[in-house]
């Protein structure tokens, strides 16, 4: 699953990557520690324009903030139909395991780009509020799988226009988008513990533990 990330790209960088056309108004100051139940900075297409804009994380009416793809199409039909959008990220955080040891794992771009989440959004029940968004998982790459057994669906520039696009539902069409990022395009290093408390949120979260970025080597 993606329980926390990051979004500290500046707003020209997002504007160039997602060719966005209208920007709404959205909080874009620097965020290392972004939590289920926050708003976040997300992507849809109305009419010809792409539109970057506030979500809430969090998918009415469960309040779910993760959707595994591989069932996406068939228990949000028309959600995955008409209400696509994508969630702006530079990086995400999972957790190793060691006896009763937690330690908190970043992971990005090599590129240090920022790039985006497929998700779902649904209006509230009160149509006046932040509509909600989740994210769509899907079975982890080499790199992510020596720490969780799942991982969010990534999407650069160019799979994240056709991930917007509108249309028919076709699920051929999005197949080759919902699939494990490219690992030799990611690293990822221990951080501090700090990340485990949404009430911290500093440029000390993704900070390398120890002081030193260390690559965690994919198994075997």
């Amino acid at each position: 699953m993606c329980g926390r990330f990051s979004r500290t790209s500046p707003a020209e960088a997002i504007v160039e990557e997602f060719a966005v056309t209208s920007i709404a108004e959205v909080d874009l100051r620097p965020r290392y520690n972004l939590c289920p139940g926050e708003t976040v900075a997300a992507i849809a297409q109305h009419a010809s324009a792409r539109r970057l804009g506030p979500l809430r994380w969090g998918l009415p009416p469960r309040g779910a903030i993760n959707v595994r793809s591989e069932s996406a199409a068939r228990r949000f039909r028309d959600a995955f139909r008409r209400r696509r959008c994508v969630i702006v990220a530079d990086g995400f955080y999972e957790w190793s395991t060691e006896g009763s040891v937690k330690t908190p794992h970043f992971f990005r771009l090599v590129s240090r780009r920022p790039f985006a989440f497929a998700a779902l959004w649904e209006r509230l029940g009160d149509a006046h509020g932040t509509p909600g968004a989740a994210i769509l998982t899907c079975p982890p790459n080499e790199m992510v799988a020596a720490i969780h057994d799942r991982m969010p669906v990534m999407l650069t520039g160019e799979a994240s226009a056709r991930w917007l696009e509108s249309g028919e539902l076709d699920l051929a069409r999005f197949a080759e988008l919902l699939r494990p990022f490219p690992a030799d395009q990611m690293e990822v290093y221990p951080v501090s513990p700090l990340v485990n408390s949404g009430r911290n949120d500093s440029p000390e979260c993704i900070r390398p533990a120890g002081g030193a970025l260390r690559l965690v080597p994919a198994r075997p």
